[in-house]
């Protein structure tokens, strides 16, 4: 059976909106609270629009943070970071990525076309980055949600001597970019996490658990997360808890070098 290609189109990545819900909830059960004046600062790099927010920050102390990226698109708001501040149990730099803001939403996911471009314009994107906000460069993470999240993961194992980590909720692992390049998941921890009813992706379950198997035998820190009776959206609740995880770890100066 060929396998579907994943097209960002809004009728998919509605439902990561549908997140921001899931994420306030669970956080008001758990009697945790946000500030809801913390502003989104933005800063434009080569024609991109990114936005940011420091979480945490006691005493304007902002350079050598760790650095959680995400991967945005139209159909994702920035705004999304705000659910995210003052939720870490340190100090952390959010930065919302533009880079596929332009992007048509019935392009492929692993067009490779597109793919080449917007690598390119995320590696001279971080290089700027890391240069504005100097950041700890061996505490440096991606992630997203459903195609943003294969996107990040994409990302992550192209340059794996930037990142430490990735988090991939609600996400396949079918591209190529992924599947060819599957061994830098050695140097880049990475956490897959997804629904058992995921109707996004019902397909793709079997090749999940065994690119979930790949990872975790590769790298003893990397995990792959099936939750049971979830469906996609749903997911996202786990989100907060998964980068609190992988944020604690840094990468090994055997592995890390300068942009």
């Amino acid at each position: 059976m060929k396998t579907p290609n994943v097209r960002f189109q809004r009728d998919m990545l509605k439902d990561s909106l549908h997140t921001s819900v899931i994420i306030i909830v669970t956080f008001s059960m758990l009697g945790c609270h946000r500030d809801d004046e913390t502003p989104l600062e933005t800063i434009s790099i080569n024609g991109i629009t990114s936005y940011y927010v420091y979480s945490g920050i006691e005493n304007d102390k902002k350079e050598g943070l760790p650095v959680i990226i995400f991967i945005g698109h139209p159909a994702d708001s920035p705004k999304r970071l705000l659910e995210f501040a003052n939720q870490f149990d340190q100090p952390v730099l959010l930065i919302w990525s533009g880079l596929l803001k332009s992007l048509p939403d019935d392009t492929l996911i692993d067009d490779q076309k597109v793919w080449q471009q917007k690598r390119k314009e995320f590696a001279r994107q971080f290089e700027s980055h890391s240069e504005h906000f100097s950041f700890n460069k061996k505490q440096v993470y991606l992630t997203g949600f459903s195609a943003l999240a294969v996107y990040a993961w994409m990302l992550a194992y192209d340059r794996p001597e930037l990142y430490t980590g990735v988090v991939a909720m609600s996400a396949v692992s079918y591209p190529e970019q992924i599947q060819h390049t599957i061994e830098n998941t050695a140097s880049v921890i990475t956490v897959v996490v997804r629904g058992e009813h995921d109707h996004m992706f019902p397909k793709h379950l079997e090749q999940e658990k065994q690119t979930g198997h790949t990872i975790e035998s590769l790298n003893p820190h990397s995990r792959f997360i099936l939750k049971k009776n979830k469906g996609h959206k749903d997911v996202a609740q786990y989100w907060l808890e998964q980068l609190q995880y992988i944020i604690q770890f840094i990468k090994p100066e055997s592995i890390s070098k300068d942009v």
